[in-house]
């Protein structure tokens, strides 16, 4: 059995001010909030939240590792399923939290090789992780394959193309429900 390590004194002040946060938001709103926004609070307060607090978060010298940042190969096979549906559609790519950038980086070198890239947006809500894409973009594209990027704080009106997400499903705050016998509850958190 493996234990997680215990936090120091630094990462225990900013859990505290992150609950201080969400305790606040409580008590402003009647001694209850749905669980969206708790987990909204949670993952991207500003300054305080798990995305948005600067910490890092991505590879081996953060919480987890994901494909893109093993290898280029997961790229590659997204970027030939990507241009097809880029083939038929004439779109962009639209890029929902995009990490590190690791993976649109990749992307964008591949689907310039393929001959298939208009403009490459990426939907990203936490300051912190746009100014890290951003720079990582800027180390590993030629300026202007790095023009065609655009980053969104919400998802446009309209859209036509190639939509992916990789691992962030988990990561986008959700209402809970419960159904009892007189119908559905939504399910918050109090204090």
């Amino acid at each position: 059995m493996t234990s997680l390590p215990a936090p120091d004194a630094e990462q225990l002040a900013h859990s505290t001010r992150l609950v201080r946060a969400i305790c606040d938001e409580i008590a402003e709103n009647e001694g209850w909030i749905d669980f969206s926004r708790y987990m909204e609070l949670a993952l991207y307060a500003p300054g305080l939240g798990y995305y948005s607090a600067g910490a890092k978060k991505f590879g081996a010298a953060g919480d987890f590792v994901t494909a893109p940042e093993i290898s280029p190969l997961f790229a590659r096979t997204l970027a030939n399923q990507a241009a097809q549906v880029l083939r038929e559609t004439g779109g962009d790519v639209l890029e929902l939290g995009a990490g590190t950038g690791r993976l649109a980086a990749q992307l964008l070198l591949e689907l310039q090789r393929l001959g298939q890239l208009q403009r490459y947006r990426m939907l990203e809500v936490s300051a912190y992780l746009r100014s890290v894409q951003q720079e990582t973009l800027a180390s590993q594209l030629p300026e202007a394959l790095l023009q065609r990027v655009e980053w969104l704080e919400a998802l446009p009106d309209s859209f036509t193309g190639f939509i992916f997400g990789n691992e962030v499903l988990d990561a986008l705050p959700v209402h809970v429900l419960a159904w009892r016998q007189d119908g559905p509850y939504e399910r918050g958190v109090g204090w």
